[in-house]
C-alpha cells in the first residue's frame, strides 16, 4: 500500500511542477498536495535520480521538471517509485509449502504476472501532461 501512496504523491508533485515553470521547494509542493515533507523529499529524490525532475540547491533553489510533461509516462513514474517487491507479492505469502499451497502458488504467480502487465500497459497510455489538463 505504501508503494501506491508513493506513486500518488509522486504524480501529484510532477503535476505541480508541470503546471508552472517556477521552481518549488519541497515544502511548497508538500503543502499543495498534502504530503509530509520528509516523505515527499524521498519521493522527489527518486524522481530526480530517474531524470524526471531537477533540483537546484541553496537559496533561490527548488525543483523543476527535467522533461516535458508529455514525455513522462505514468508507467515510467510508477517503475521509478516502486520497490523491488511487486505490490501483489504478499498474496504469495498466503500459500503454504504443502502440495495444495504449491499448486495455488503457481496460479497466483501467473495471475500476478498478468496483473502487472496490464497495469503497466494502462499506465503507458497516460502521461503527466494528461493529468495537468
Amino acid at each position: 500500500m505504501a508503494e501506491l501512496k508513493r506513486f500518488g504523491y509522486g504524480l501529484q508533485a510532477l503535476v505541480v511542477l508541470a503546471a508552472s515553470p517556477e521552481q518549488y521547494s519541497s515544502m511548497e509542493i508538500a503543502e499543495q498536495i498534502g504530503c509530509e515533507p520528509t516523505a515527499l523529499r524521498k519521493i522527489l529524490s527518486r524522481l530526480t535520480e530517474a531524470g524526471y525532475i531537477e533540483v537546484r540547491q541553496g537559496r533561490g533553489g527548488g525543483y523543476t521538471l527535467a522533461k516535458q510533461p508529455g514525455d513522462i509516462t505514468l508507467a515510467e513514474v510508477y517503475l521509478s517509485l516502486h520497490d523491488d517487491v511487486p505490490m501483489l507479492d504478499g498474496m504469495l505469502d498466503t500459500t503454504g509449502n504443502h502440495l495444495f499451497g504449491q499448486k495455488v502458488r503457481q496460479s497466483f504467480d501467473q495471475i500476478m504476472t498478468d496483473i502487472r502487465f496490464q497495469v503497466e500497459h494502462v499506465l503507458k497510455s497516460y502521461t503527466v501532461a494528461d493529468l495537468v489538463e
